[in-house]
């Protein structure tokens, strides 16, 4: 690939500018994200409802036992963060160092901000960055300073940018 495309600094770290789509609820996976990273990518799990793994790699499924809505939610809260950590802790073994592991969640997606803290908190050195799409995520840019990670907002348009930018963006520039 090298004779193809070279590479660029992408979050931190050369890296060859081919970047897995962050696919979300649970589609892309700490396998596929570490496999691309470990070609010298850009492998991207999806941190939105991750699937949580055993020590065997099987899925632990989510079974609700709340009988409230609320309960339902802490329940489904719960499993995303710990399936994220997993799901990054694939990733970084598969990716063996090489390339760079993102995490993608969706900011409109109830409980985002608190599964970025939380996921991060327990991987913040295993995740160099985290993309973002579904909605104007103005506190992305001072989550991903606080934690040292690299982010990329999705958006529709420059406008949106713009307004993300001057909102919140241009205070936390570094990353």
């Amino acid at each position: 690939m090298q004779n193809i495309v070279d590479q660029i600094l992408i979050s931190g770290k050369e890296a060859f500018p081919i970047i897995e789509g962050g696919k979300g609820i649970g589609v892309t996976n700490g396998m596929s994200a570490g496999s691309f990273a470990a070609a010298g990518g850009i492998g991207t799990f999806s941190g939105v409802n991750a699937a949580r793994v055993d020590d065997k790699g099987e899925t632990i499924p989510l079974i609700y036992k709340g009988k409230t809505r609320n309960e339902r939610h802490e329940e489904l809260m719960q499993y995303s963060i710990l399936g994220a950590i997993d799901q990054a802790k694939i990733a970084y073994e598969i990716a063996s160092g090489k390339g760079r592991i993102h995490m993608n969640v969706l900011w409109e997606m109830a409980g985002t901000e608190r599964i970025l803290h939380s996921v991060l908190d327990k991987v913040k050195d295993l995740v160099h960055g985290i993309t973002c799409g579904a909605g104007m995520p103005y506190k992305l840019g001072e989550i991903a300073e606080r934690y040292k990670v690299y982010y990329y907002p999705i958006v529709s348009s420059m406008r949106a940018f713009r307004a993300l930018w001057k909102r919140s963006y241009s205070k936390y520039s570094r990353y």
